[in-house]
């Protein structure tokens, strides 16, 4: 018994046994240990809570105007409703059907950055639009898509821009005649301008939407209200022009003019447009975007 218990002790004073580093170690930590459970209790003496007193009159109040509130928005939803086209309603005319003054706000912002209601479910899109007000109006939206209305609206720099209503023709048009269509800024006509020099002008109306920054659905605002002359672009008679005069044209890159330069000096003068279709690189689709820029004669 005696030597087990000997035994017991050497392995404990073995198994137990740290270096001077050690026990400093395990002494920093005990010290780290001890502060951080004592920060709460600092916090608590220094920064002792402070409780707020609570008025109950006050959180009637609060209770009454939000009543108030529901009941009066109830009201706007109980007016009579009429048609009306949210593209050219009136802010009178909004509130009378129920629009807060807010969502008229947002109403107003969204027309003025050059948007446009094309079915009734964009209006439910606006921020803050009432799920309810608009589930009542909504057999009384009535959107114009072929109405031309006469926006005016504060761009940037906070002057007005009035839109035409003038049919603009776009391989003739001058910046201003550009800038005066709806959603045309600057920056956009500029654009325009300067696609239309590279290609010698537009064949339709498709090919603005080749433009950086223009899209299907600003082409499509702008439906009634712009038209294009093909016979103003510049035509290359495929029989005479060079490949030089080709790669200036964004449709011809270099392999399609040099391809085409080369299948008329193989094989002599084109008898018909068609003929670029036996030219490998040239497929349906480049063919189709080509061909209105080139004529026999």
């Amino acid at each position: 018994m005696l030597n087990e218990t000997k035994k017991l002790r050497k392995f404990l004073r073995e198994y137990f046994f740290f270096s001077t580093t050690e026990r400093k170690g395990i002494i920093w930590l005990l010290c780290i240990l001890i502060l951080l459970i004592s920060l709460p209790l600092f916090f608590d003496v220094v920064f002792p809570k402070q409780l707020f007193d609570i008025n109950i009159y006050d959180i009637k109040s609060t209770v009454e105007s939000q009543k108030t509130f529901t009941s009066f928005h109830k009201d706007e939803i109980n007016n009579t409703p009429f048609n009306f086209d949210p593209n050219s309603c009136s802010d009178e005319n909004f509130s009378q059907l129920g629009f807060s003054k807010f969502n008229i706000k947002m109403i107003r912002n969204y027309l003025s950055k050059g948007g446009k209601f094309k079915k009734s479910d964009d209006l439910k899109k606006i921020y803050g639009v009432n799920s309810g007000l608009y589930q009542k109006l909504e057999p009384f939206i009535v959107i114009r898509l072929n109405q031309n209305y006469s926006h005016q609206f504060s761009d940037s720099t906070k002057n007005k821009k009035v839109v035409t209503k003038k049919l603009v023709e776009i391989n003739s048009a001058d910046s201003i005649e550009l800038v005066g269509l709806y959603r045309i800024g600057p920056a956009t006509a500029a654009k325009i301008i300067d696609y239309r020099n590279k290609l010698g002008g537009f064949i339709k109306l498709e090919q603005l939407n080749e433009i950086w920054g223009f899209n299907e659905d600003l082409l499509y605002d702008l439906t009634g209200k712009i038209y294009v002359d093909a016979s103003k672009a510049k035509i290359f008679n495929i029989n005479a022009v060079t490949s030089d005069e080709l790669k200036t044209h964004p449709y011809f890159k270099y392999k399609i003019s040099n391809a085409i330069i080369n299948y008329r000096k193989q094989h002599g003068s084109y008898s018909r447009i068609e003929d670029l279709k036996n030219i490998v690189i040239i497929n349906d689709s480049i063919y189709k975007r080509i061909s209105p820029y080139l004529k026999l004669n």
